[in-house]
């Protein structure tokens, strides 16, 4: 027996006994066999199988494999959309659905009803709902399913069929159940008021048991039957890396990248500007002005844009049709939490990074964030990817708020003290260029008696310094006089506060 004919015996299994326990029968779920990013050959080998629903996210790779599956004869297979829908994708979704499982706007519906070929019969959509209050997860809110509802029964070429939703991802099966106990008697209520209502979707491989309890009349199932998509192991040679967007920052990263030992000729820069980026083709990369181009053969993604340009770029991306699922997103944009990259691109495999200006000199500080799905070795690759900017520090995002009011803005704190003593020295008869030689050297050699001194306080460092009643001691009661302490405070706060309102921006 092959793999995928034995997995589907277990998903039936699995079903069967889910529905002796609540005293059901099979028949009354249908197996939605998730087919998004798997090959042909494996579809028409659960096909084979008797299965005949299968479910795809993305528009794009969805149309060209469902129109070969087509042309090779497979013409009973009834297709449901279960992905986030973009809207200008409406067009191939309606074009070569059967089914969408994930309705949550009023006017992707008005859209897929204009769109509707005028020789296919009306698309049946469900209604999906967010049934968890998750942020990251698509869906409309309860309040707003009468509208979408009378929406949808003013398209012709649409036929509303019921409710779809996504429980919680956590282990804990009471909170899934009152989720999905909440959605059935949504669907209760609403199928006694609107024909030909009866389809509730709810249930995928981890939650089943608790679907079926509740009621399902679908469970989607896409591992337990295909397999689990098989990741290559990322090292320097294999990764093909896109940036989007070629700036300071961005060159930085990539100076790093390639005296780590990854190969040039694997990586692709994009920007507007595209003779802004001959300095990346030189040493033997791609450079184009396609984001999308960019992005599509890409393993790992740098997002190398303003926070004020990411949101349109995040929209772009997610609207290419380009399966994301498997690929890495490297964010260095300010104030853009994960949840908003997570909401855009229907993924948790990114990193927040916050590098400072030093990096470009290998003497940097980069905070580091990891979203809940990067793995091990991923973590390791970016490390590494970053290792020739300097030291990385790994932490939360509210680290990451306060490594970069330090790390990040630090830098011109310093140049601003260094400003001052230069012009006072300048003030006190010394040249301009010996005063800054001096200052320079001052600071630098400052901050290697503090690396070179690990077992000191910087408080016993400068009382080495200062002696009672000498010169650096009347220095120092003036910058006390002054509140210094309480002007670095107010410093950082503000650099913190900024950074808090980029995030209620973004």
């Amino acid at each position: 027996m092959d793999e995928i004919r034995e997995n589907l015996s277990k998903v039936h299994q699995d079903i069967i006994s889910s529905c002796n326990k609540y005293g059901r029968k099979e028949s009354d779920v249908c197996l939605l066999c998730v087919s998004k990013t798997k090959p042909e050959e494996k579809i028409i080998k659960a096909y084979n199988c008797g299965e005949r629903h299968f479910g795809e996210s993305y528009a794009v790779e969805a149309s060209e494999k469902i129109a070969h599956l087509k042309e090779q004869g497979y013409t009973d297979i009834i297709w449901h959309f279960i992905g986030p829908i973009q809207k200008n994708k409406t067009r191939l979704i309606a074009e070569h659905f059967d089914m969408v499982e994930s309705l949550d706007r009023a006017i992707v519906a008005t859209r897929l009803n204009d769109q509707r070929p005028d020789n296919l019969p009306p698309l049946e959509v469900l209604i999906q709902v967010n049934i968890s209050d998750e942020d990251q997860k698509s869906g409309c809110d309860i309040s707003e399913i009468d509208s979408l509802i009378e929406t949808v029964l003013k398209c012709p070429k649409l036929k509303l069929r019921g409710f779809m939703g996504v429980g919680m991802d956590t282990p804990d099966f009471d909170v899934i159940d009152k989720e999905f106990s909440k959605l059935k008697s949504l669907f209760d209520e609403y199928s006694k008021k609107l024909n030909d209502f009866n389809i509730l979707s709810i249930g995928m491989t981890h939650d089943l048991d608790i679907a079926v309890k509740n009621q399902t009349t679908e469970v989607r199932i896409g591992t337990a039957i295909f397999g689990a998509r098989e990741y290559k192991t990322m090292t320097t040679d294999n990764q093909k890396i896109a940036f989007i967007g070629g700036g300071n920052m961005s060159t930085c990263i990539y100076e790093s990248i390639i005296a780590s030992g990854f190969n040039p000729q694997n990586i692709t820069v994009s920007g507007p500007h595209v003779e802004k980026l001959e300095k990346f083709k030189q040493k033997g990369s791609v450079i184009t002005s396609d984001n999308i181009e960019a992005l599509k053969n890409a393993d790992i993604v740098f997002l190398g844009v303003k926070p004020q340009i990411l949101t349109s770029v995040l929209d772009e991306i997610a609207a290419s049709g380009v399966a994301l699922n498997h690929k890495l997103f490297v964010s260095m944009a300010a104030g853009f939490k994960l949840s908003s990259i997570e909401k855009k691109l229907n993924t948790k495999k990114i990193i927040r990074i916050m590098p400072n200006t030093p990096a470009k000199l290998g003497l940097g500080v980069i905070a580091v964030v990891y979203d809940t799905e990067v793995s091990d070795n991923e973590k390791a690759l970016s490390e590494k990817m970053l290792s020739k900017m300097g030291t990385c520090i790994v932490g939360d995002e509210d680290n990451l708020n306060v490594i970069g009011a330090v790390a990040g803005c630090g830098p011109a704190f310093v140049y601003r003290f260094m400003e001052a003593l230069i012009a006072e020295a300048v003030a006190h008869g010394l040249s301009a260029d010996n005063a800054r030689k001096i200052v320079e050297q001052t600071v630098l050699g400052s901050a290697n008696m503090s690396l070179k001194n690990q077992d000191c306080t910087l408080a016993s460092l400068r009382e080495a310094v200062t002696s009672k009643g000498g010169t650096t001691y009347a220095g120092l009661c003036k910058m006390t006089e002054g509140n210094f302490e309480q002007i670095m405070k107010n410093t950082v706060q503000a650099s913190l506060d900024r950074t808090y309102e980029f995030e209620k921006m973004f």
